[in-house]
C-alpha cells in the first residue's frame, strides 16, 4: 500500500486494478491521485516475499536513489522483517500465455519455479543484443543477480522525462546514461547490467498480480507497457492457472489443479 502524505493520506493500493498507462515507469492511480516509478521497491518486496507493507510519500514518485533495487533490498533485510502464520498462496501457471506487439514479445509457460529469459536489442553500440535466463525463485538469487542492475537512459531522454514529471531526482549517479557513442558516467555493473535490469523491472511489474508466479517468463524486446498486459491477461485467463500454497509438484500438472 502506497500513502500520498502530501494528498491528505491518499491510499492507493499495489495491486493491478490501480496500474495506469506505463512506459518509461511503471504508475498506481486511484481518485486522482497516483504515485510512480514504483517498480525498483515492488520489486525487492516481491523477491523478499513481503506481502504486507505501508509505503509513505511526501510526493508522486518513489525516490529513484542509486537506479536499482539494491538500496531497498539493504534497507528491508536490515530492518527486519516478520513471518505471518497465513500460507502464502502462489500463482501456478498451467497453459502458456503469449502476447505479440509489432516486434515485441512476451509470454509465459508452466514451470515450477519463477524463471525470466529476457532479451533486448538495441541500435546503439554499448547496448546491441542481450540476453539472459536466470532462475529468480530465491530472494539470494534476486539479490545476487538483478538487485544491482541499475535504470538506464539515453541522454536525449533525460529531459523528456522531466517534462513527464519523472526522475525529478534523477542524476548521472542513480541511472546508466548512455550517449551517442557510450556511457557518459563510470562502468557498469556487469557486462549484461542493461538486460538484467530489464527483468528487474518485469519482477516489479508481475508483483502488481497479488501473488508470487510459478512459471517462466519469456520476453523480447518488450517494456513496462507489454510486462502489464502479460500480468492484465494472466490475471483474466483463469483457465491458465491455480492458486495454492507452496508445493514441490510440478506446477503445470493438471492434476493439481482443484
Amino acid at each position: 500500500m502506497f500513502v500520498r502524505r502530501d494528498r491528505g493520506d491518499a491510499a492507493i493500493p499495489a495491486r493491478l486494478e490501480f496500474a495506469g498507462p506505463s512506459f518509461y515507469a511503471t504508475v498506481l492511480e486511484r481518485d486522482g491521485v497516483s504515485v510512480s516509478t514504483i517498480e525498483h521497491l515492488m520489486a525487492a518486496l516481491y523477491s523478499l516475499q513481503v506481502d504486507d507493507l505501508e509505503v509513505s510519500l511526501d510526493g508522486p514518485e518513489v525516490p529513484i536513489l542509486d537506479g536499482s533495487s539494491r538500496p531497498f533490498v539493504d534497507a528491508l533485510l536490515e530492518c527486519g522483517l516478520v513471518e505471518h502464520d497465513v500460507p502464502r498462496e502462489y500463482l501456478n501457471v498451467v497453459r502458456p500465455i503469449e502476447l505479440k506487439l509489432t516486434d515485441k514479445r512476451i509470454s509465459v509457460h508452466p514451470c515450477r519455479e519463477y524463471r525470466v529469459t529476457y532479451a533486448i536489442d538495441f541500435e546503439h553500440p554499448q547496448l546491441g543484443y542481450q540476453e539472459l535466463t536466470a532462475s529468480l525463485w530465491r530472494a539470494e538469487d534476486f539479490r545476487i543477480k538483478l538487485a544491482p542492475a541499475r535504470t538506464f537512459t539515453f541522454e536525449h531522454e533525460v529531459e523528456a522525462l522531466r517534462s513527464r514529471g519523472l526522475a525529478r531526482g534523477g542524476s548521472l549517479d542513480n541511472a546508466v546514461v548512455l550517449g551517442k557513442d557510450g556511457i557518459l558516467n563510470g562502468s557498469l555493473r556487469f557486462p549484461d547490467e542493461f538486460v538484467r535490469h530489464k527483468m528487474l523491472d518485469l519482477t516489479g511489474d508481475l508483483s502488481l498480480i497479488g501473488y508470487p508466479v510459478r512459471g517462466h517468463v519469456v520476453a523480447y524486446r518488450a517494456g513496462h507497457d507489454l510486462h502489464a498486459r502479460l500480468a492484465r491477461r494472466l490475471w483474466d485467463s483463469t483457465a491458465c492457472w491455480f492458486l495454492a500454497p507452496w508445493s514441490d509438484d510440478v506446477a503445470s500438472s493438471e492434476a493439481a489443479r482443484p
